[in-house]
């Protein structure tokens, strides 16, 4: 009997390492678990903060060229103020004698889409 106690014994002896290796593995991929959420945090956070300083990088390059393109427009719109007055200035009177002769040259005609019903 002494031997089988012995044979018991040393299972449950085996049992305990083994359990105590188990709980010891837990318990070191709790730890990886935990500094890897960490280590991820920290990239998160630098990758965050990246991408804010580029944004603003971004923002102050526009609104900076921003006055730019104002003034880019202005001018182009004087430009084109300019020409369009000349134009005006060039062309006014073939304009007003164009539109004398289409006014007082009047020809009567019925038009296409009248359609004679015999109500009329």
């Amino acid at each position: 009997m002494a031997t089988k106690s012995e044979g018991i014994q040393r299972l449950l002896n085996a049992e305990q390492r083994a359990n105590a290796k188990v709980a010891e593995a837990k318990k070191k991929k709790q730890k990886r678990l935990k500094e890897a959420k960490e280590e991820a945090k920290k990239e998160i956070l630098l990758f965050k903060n990246s991408q804010e300083v580029e944004f603003q990088d971004k923002m102050a390059k526009s609104q900076g060229y921003g006055d730019d393109y104002t003034a880019k427009i202005n001018k182009d719109g004087q430009l084109e103020a300019t020409k369009l007055d000349d134009a005006l200035a060039k062309n006014q009177g073939q304009v007003v004698d164009w539109l004398l002769d289409l006014v007082s040259d009047i020809k009567p005609e019925v038009h296409r889409n009248y359609a004679t019903t015999g109500f009329a």
